[in-house]
């Protein structure tokens, strides 16, 4: 009797490798036959569920963005709206070795859109995406009466999560230490009103 076979869990673990080499050596380290080494597979079942690099390649960034959405969504599920916006910006900052691993693939990500549009398509809906959450969580806050009204919603959601991107890339390199970089955001949170204990 044939058995039943998870083609999502086939395609994430063939993903789940290439994260693993990019993190290791950038997306430049990326083949098929390496992919398939790593995630312990045949190089037959990577070409089964993608036919070249590119697909591949896209495909990892693609459930990078959809994986980041859902933890996102599941971790503040709960939590007021001014600490949803707090969880928001704070993902940019890798505080651990295994978040810091995914900041660096998500950084090659980036520079790999230079020249791949699909790439970059995938990045900027992202992006887009991170902005319109922040400005929705801000009117929500608003109206709650957590935060003052003020700057467009839009226009601090962007300030708030370029800042943070900003220093997420200098925690990576080691030119900024995690704490500090969060607690400037808990500052920055803070000046809005959003954190009145914010130093």
């Amino acid at each position: 009797m044939p058995r039943d076979v998870d083609h999502d869990q086939r395609r994430r673990e063939i993903v789940v490798a290439v994260w693993t080499i990019v993190a290791r050596r950038g997306i430049e380290g990326v083949t098929l036959r390496g992919v398939a080494a790593e995630a312990g597979v045949s190089m037959g079942r990577v070409q089964h569920y993608f036919g070249t690099r590119d697909e591949l390649v896209r495909h990892a960034c693609r459930l990078m963005v959809e994986g980041a959405q859902a933890e996102h969504a599941a971790q503040g599920e709960a939590l007021p709206p001014v600490e949803r916006l707090r969880l928001l910006v704070h993902r940019a900052v890798p505080t651990t070795p295994g978040f810091t691993r995914g900041v660096a693939v998500w950084t090659a990500f980036h520079a790999k859109s230079v020249d791949d549009p699909e790439i970059a398509t995938i990045l900027a809906d992202a992006h887009r995406g991170g902005i319109l959450e922040g400005a929705a969580l801000v009117v929500e806050a608003r109206g709650r009466g957590d935060l003052p009204d003020g700057e467009d919603a839009d226009a601090l959601a962007l300030r708030l999560l370029a800042l943070a991107e900003g220093y997420g890339a200098r925690v990576l390199v080691g030119s900024l230490d995690a704490a500090d970089a969060l607690a400037a955001l808990d500052r920055e949170i803070g000046r809005i009103g959003g954190a009145p204990d914010a130093r």
